[in-house]
């Protein structure tokens, strides 16, 4: 289970390495009731580090009102508040804490997904903000914005995983690393390991991969900025990630891809999902359970059929689904592409109200190259130096 000692390293690592909170900041925590033991180690933390707290503690039973009872007007309507409030930290730190990701279930996706289309512009601040964090040269008047995002463990999610709760616990504490003596240093040295692997991606024009369960999809990265991702925006994290080239002859991307991990959207769970690309855009979708509902997702704007995000994961940590895509788009020996709106840092500045990212193995038998040489074989990267240790 998790001890104050884990809770602690926990919050070291979202306060110090993934926002990096100084004297004077202003830092939003938005939590769920269930995560109190993590929102009071963060908070502490935070003031600690001479940060100013702003907590949003919003119960689940908010949303399952507000859609059950929300007129038109309400749907379209977008808090002032929210948007000031995006405008003015200097940090975010959220923290899930589910106890019943069915909640949603019962309501028609089209009118979530008009709610989430009122959020849009405030969405885009955000992301805008981040962007310049990321990327101190992008030319904006926007001042940065660091964020965070992280799960604790519930029955909920536990559930979802095919665990115990205690077993979840432990699976979690894994997954963050948080028996390393020194998390903060764990994920930094990660980093490093990481951006050699951007690096190399940098040099290439094109990712082809083919996997056994049916994957030959050609990606065209031309000119895109990979990014590592250790523990800063997501935790925990392992990821290196980019954006396909929306302008490359072929649109980004040719072929067809098969998600053999099973992903969740909302509350939605889509297994063995297959994606045809032509010219950039999904064109044949079908999956074993879910597909009308990724259909439906596909179809919800103009930008939502294009691929925002091409990822591979590295955290060895993690070795099974678990519906919780924080968690399995990190997975080893996997990669992911999210449809919907792209990361304006890596150079994809494809717009969309969704964001989806859906998973496939690179187990046994599977090959990526770039630009023509082996890249990745069996799941394991063949150029490069030897990887962090995972407890």
């Amino acid at each position: 289970m998790l001890n104050q000692l884990h809770l602690d390293r926990w919050a070291e690592v979202l306060v110090k390495h993934a926002t990096d909170i100084q004297p004077g900041k202003i830092v939003r925590i938005n939590a769920q009731p269930s995560a109190e033991r993590l929102l009071e180690a963060v908070y502490r933390k935070v003031l600690t580090a001479g940060g100013l707290p702003m907590v949003n503690c919003r119960p689940e039973f908010l949303g399952e009102a507000f859609y059950e009872l929300a007129n038109e007007q309400q749907l379209d309507w977008a808090s002032p508040l929210a948007k000031l409030e995006t405008e003015i930290i200097d940090a975010s730190i959220n923290i899930g804490a589910s106890n019943n990701l069915r909640a949603l279930d019962k309501f028609d996706p089209k009118v979530t997904q008009r709610a989430a289309r009122a959020d849009r512009p405030n969405r885009e601040i955000f992301f805008q903000r981040a962007a310049v964090a990321d990327d101190p040269s992008i030319d904006s008047t926007l001042k940065p914005l660091l964020w965070t995002t992280t799960l604790f463990p519930t029955n909920a999610y536990a559930q979802d995983a095919g665990m115990s709760l205690n077993d979840y616990c432990n699976f979690v504490v894994r997954a963050c690393q948080l028996n390393q003596e020194d998390p903060v240093a764990f994920w930094q040295e990660l980093d490093r390991w990481q951006c050699q692997l951007a690096e190399q991606l940098m040099t290439g024009s094109e990712l082809h991969f083919q996997t056994p369960a049916g994957t030959d999809l050609k990606v065209n990265i031309a000119g895109a900025r990979w990014l590592s991702s250790p523990g800063r925006k997501n935790f925990p994290d392992g990821e290196v990630y980019s954006g396909p080239n929306l302008n490359a002859e072929n649109g980004g991307a040719d072929g067809v891809v098969f998600f053999d991990k099973r992903c969740v959207y909302q509350g939605h769970a889509v297994r063995n999902a297959r994606i045809v690309m032509k010219n950039g855009r999904a064109t044949d979708v079908t999956a074993d359970e879910g597909q009308d509902f990724l259909i439906s997702m596909l179809d919800q704007d103009d930008g939502a059929r294009r691929i925002g995000e091409v990822a591979f994961g590295t955290n060895r940590a993690i070795d099974r689904p678990t519906g919780q895509i924080l968690f399995d788009e990190k997975m080893g020996g996997s990669f992911h592409l999210a449809f919907g709106s792209g990361y304006p840092e890596t150079g994809n500045c494809n717009k969309s109200a969704l964001h989806w990212d859906l998973i496939a193995s690179l187990g046994e038998g599977s090959k990526v190259t770039l630009n023509g040489k082996p890249f990745c074989i069996d799941g394991q990267f063949v150029t490069m130096p030897p990887e962090v240790t995972w407890l």
